[in-house]
């Protein structure tokens, strides 16, 4: 009885180790702003989300001097995500 008990903890130890997850890596973000984040409230729109969805951990920091935010006087304000 015991053989039968080790062996199936052995079957499941090895079973929960092979579920590992996929091994997609996260989009990389620069170091820099892109310039496309300047050109348009819809481009910078996308490119904070792109920052607020990777961890603070895995980002280094941002040179933010030449950063220019758009700032368009006939386009409706729009809602980051």
């Amino acid at each position: 009885m015991k053989t039968k008990a080790y062996v199936s903890t052995c079957l499941m130890v090895l079973l929960l180790a092979a579920c590992g997850g996929g091994g997609d890596a996260p989009p990389s973000v620069t170091d820099s702003v892109p310039a496309d984040a300047s050109d348009s409230a819809a481009g910078m729109a996308n490119w904070l989300a792109l920052v607020a969805a990777t961890a603070p951990d895995d980002r280094e920091p941002l040179d933010v001097a030449a950063f220019a935010p758009p700032q368009p006087d006939d386009a409706e304000p729009e809602i980051l995500k």
